[in-house]
């Protein structure tokens, strides 16, 4: 996102002029700008002050930080699954659902959403274990 070059104090001292009775199209030829950036600024920032508007923007940075990190954080996830599915065996994920649940102590149900395995194929007797029933 492109930074602007107005401050939130700018921004919100142009909006409470225009809120005191100054025409929009002076104010919009002071600060260079034109009338749509100044509606947009005011539908933003209306009713804030400058320490409400400094937070939001704060606010937004952080939100915008996190879902880039969830993207990219759901493509890996995507990525190890497709892993798991296509270069190991069910007897391989069986022993890594054991291991998950004894490491970090998780559920059977956490532990085979996050290795794409189906809980009835993970407590399915393996082949071995049929034969000697």
């Amino acid at each position: 996102m492109r930074k602007s070059r107005f401050t939130e104090q700018q921004i919100t001292s142009a909006i409470k002029a225009s809120e005191n009775g100054s025409k929009v199209k002076d104010i919009c030829s002071k600060l260079k700008i034109s009338e749509a950036t100044f509606y947009s600024w005011k539908k933003k920032y209306g009713g804030l002050d400058s320490e409400e508007g400094r937070k939001i923007k704060q606010l937004e940075a952080l939100l915008h930080n996190m879902e880039r990190e969830l993207k990219t954080l759901s493509a890996d996830k995507a990525m190890l699954q497709s892993v798991l599915k296509n270069f190991f065996t069910t007897n391989d994920k069986r022993q890594a659902v054991n291991f998950l649940q004894d490491r970090f102590e998780i559920g059977t149900r956490r532990s085979c959403r996050l290795l794409d395995i189906s809980r009835s194929v993970y407590h399915y007797p393996s082949g071995q274990d049929r034969q000697r029933q």
